[in-house]
């Protein structure tokens, strides 16, 4: 089992999580909807996925959402360095749980979110993470 309270505070994991989660996110987009578009996912967007996900315990308490989005994208960056996600099945599980409201202005953020769960349950089971 991992600490990972510990683990996922890593600035360098979180920066190197900042970029995939961006880039599956673009990737999911463009596809979504058939031309090539660029997006950053908002921190709120990463808070919702942690706590619908089950992973609100890796974050501390009275976390706000800037640091609430470099532990979630630590724990990405750490999938994939070993190897328990790739780009491409992240890609395709956000592109799956997306729906008509990802373009919305306001309700993005809370589509995006629910996305992102997903792919933390997916995470979540293959590193046997479980709350301390």
């Amino acid at each position: 089992m991992i600490k990972y309270r510990r683990d996922f505070k890593d600035k360098g994991l979180s920066k190197l999580g900042d970029s995939l989660v961006n880039f599956m996110y673009s990737l999911a987009l463009s596809e979504y909807l058939g031309e090539p578009t660029g997006e950053r996912v908002p921190n709120a967007s990463l808070a919702i996925a942690l706590e619908l996900s089950g992973l609100k315990g890796v974050v501390p308490p009275r976390t706000d959402k800037h640091g609430k989005g470099d532990i979630a994208e630590a724990v990405i960056a750490y999938a994939w360095l070993e190897g328990k996600i790739s780009i491409e099945e992240g890609t395709t599980i956000l592109m799956e749980h997306f729906s008509e409201d990802i373009t919305h202005f306001v309700r993005k953020k809370e589509v995006l979110g629910r996305a992102l769960a997903e792919l933390f349950k997916v995470i979540k089971e293959r590193l046997d993470l479980v709350e301390s």
